[in-house]
């Protein structure tokens, strides 16, 4: 065999000169093959167009718009105004003397009246000044009435008791009846002061006009102002009629709840301590209508003579009534001692009535 040199494959061109057909064109561009993955390619987006700067305009223009017409407003209005203000001035010309005539009148009236102010001031002068000296004359004949004359007193003669009787001061009617009333109306304020607020010592006070012979020309008065408070407590109530005592709050260091578990000691104790409320003595009184202690009724009585609440002392009036199985008349201490006395003081009791019958 002939030798024949090895035959050397042809080499394929790296870049062929024919162009890839058009449908491998074509698919490159859609597909794209990677590592035996296919990924699609990304849609390209659009660019928008801007509007804020055509907003920005706008409002700008509308800004412009407003304060030219709110300038306008304010140039009308002020034009309107001045055109009213001169209108006004003209015809303020023509109402000066009008106002000037008013304000003279006006001042005129101001002047009499303050005329008027001043002699009343007077006249309220004169009036406490006569006041006063009727008030100095009354206390000098009170002060000389109070001396009673001895059997020692040296005689005078006439010459001296004429001096004398032109020295005293002279009551005339007018200022006789001006004391009356003014101790009239004292009385009365007694009685009122008693009834409105309890006091004791307002009652006491009608009870020393009834017993002063310097009043014996007030004595009915004084009477009746102590009936009418008589009369107002016996058909009058004072306290609520549901009250009932604190127990738990007054005795906190005992089991004690009720008012039926108080004891007639603890009951004496409510009743003569004077800083519990008036209420809180009341109820104690009435509750000591069941007491079985002697010393019950000499308490009560002690009460009805000396606590300084009528509400008070009438309860202890009707407790100890209840208790002896007798009535009075209401305050009618000297009538309810002498009795008492007159039965032995601290004596059994004749009566008992429950609370509540």
């Amino acid at each position: 065999m002939a030798d024949h040199p090895p035959s050397t494959p042809a080499r394929k061109p790296l870049l062929q000169d024919a162009s890839p057909a058009p449908e491998t064109v074509a698919t490159h561009s859609r597909v794209l093959v990677t590592g035996g993955r296919t990924i699609k390619p990304e849609a390209s987006r659009p660019v928008g167009t801007s509007w804020a700067p055509i907003i920005v305009l706008a409002f700008f223009q509308l800004g412009l718009l407003a304060a030219a017409l709110a300038w306008g407003t304010t140039y009308v209005s002020r034009q309107v105004t001045n055109a009213k203000i001169g209108r006004s001035e003209s015809g303020t010309g023509e109402n000066t003397g009008a106002l000037k005539n008013s304000l003279e009148r006006a001042n005129a009236q101001i002047a009499a009246l303050q005329r008027q102010l001043d002699a009343q001031d007077e006249e309220r002068a004169r009036t406490q000044n006569r006041l006063q000296e009727m008030a100095d004359r009354m206390a000098l004949v009170i002060q000389q009435s109070s001396y009673a004359p001895t059997g020692d007193a040296p005689r005078i003669s006439n010459a001296d008791a004429s001096q004398i009787a032109a020295m005293l001061p002279s009551v005339t009617p007018a200022t006789g009846e001006l004391i009356l009333i003014k101790e009239r109306n004292r009385l009365t304020s007694y009685a009122d002061k008693a009834i409105a607020t309890g006091s004791r010592e307002s009652l006491q006070a009608l009870v020393d006009a009834m017993m002063d012979p310097a009043m014996k020309h007030l004595i009915h008065a004084a009477q009746a102002e102590f009936k009418r408070v008589q009369a107002y407590y016996d058909m009058g109530i004072g306290i609520d009629p549901g009250y009932t005592l604190p127990v738990r709050e007054l005795f906190k260091d005992t089991p004690v709840t009720r008012e039926a578990d108080l004891t007639p000691g603890q009951l004496h104790g409510l009743l003569q301590d004077q800083k519990q409320p008036w209420e809180t003595r009341l109820r104690a009184a009435y509750l000591l209508r069941s007491s079985t202690e002697a010393e019950t009724n000499s308490l009560l009585l002690k009460t009805l003579k000396d606590d300084p609440t009528l509400d008070v002392a009438k309860q202890a009036q009707i407790t100890f009534e209840n208790r002896v199985g007798r009535k009075f008349r209401l305050f009618d201490i000297p009538a309810i001692e002498a009795w008492w006395q007159a039965q032995g003081g601290d004596k059994p009791v004749l009566k008992m009535i429950e609370p509540g019958k």
